[in-house]
């Protein structure tokens, strides 16, 4: 089109017939980058829990974020389950989460848990409540407490 008037086309050099060696190597480059940093070799953002002393880990005071939840559940040490009514068993705490979350829609739930509370006991408890309908579910762990009270004589404090 433009180049017809001034006879350009035949000054321009012929397109290239094959690929230049550049192009290889910048497609092995690409392959690599994907095989060396694909997901198989990243870590996930996870917390593998496989010992049964699992604890999560310590925040400074002035890092806590504080919810204001409408339902509260408290789990002790020795698996007891407590709410607003008292003492419950799990059977009886799945009635009275479908009763909260049928008084409340959009009811949300705080699950307060000692320290040497078990990571399945708050996820069954979380599954519970999901299954009962709540969309909202936050958990407290109560830091460890350190004393002679709690360890015996010479036994050292896990920290």
């Amino acid at each position: 089109m433009i180049t017809r008037p001034l006879d350009l086309n035949s000054k321009l050099r012929p397109p290239p017939r094959n690929f230049d060696w550049v192009h290889y190597v910048n497609l092995t480059l690409i392959a690599m980058f994907f095989l060396f940093f694909g997901s198989r070799f990243i870590l996930s953002p996870a917390i593998v829990v496989e010992s049964n002393d699992f604890r999560t880990p310590p925040r400074p005071a002035d890092r806590i974020s504080y919810v204001a939840a409408t339902t509260v559940i408290s789990i002790k040490a020795n698996g007891q389950i407590f709410t607003d009514t008292g003492l419950v068993s799990y059977p009886q705490l799945e009635a009275w989460l479908s009763g909260k979350i049928k008084n409340s829609p959009d009811a949300s739930l705080l699950v307060r848990a000692d320290a040497a509370v078990t990571i399945e006991e708050i996820a069954r408890i979380d599954n519970l409540a999901r299954d009962a309908g709540f969309k909202h579910i936050s958990t407290l762990v109560a830091p460890e407490k350190t004393g002679s009270a709690l360890h015996p004589a010479g036994a050292p404090a896990d920290r």
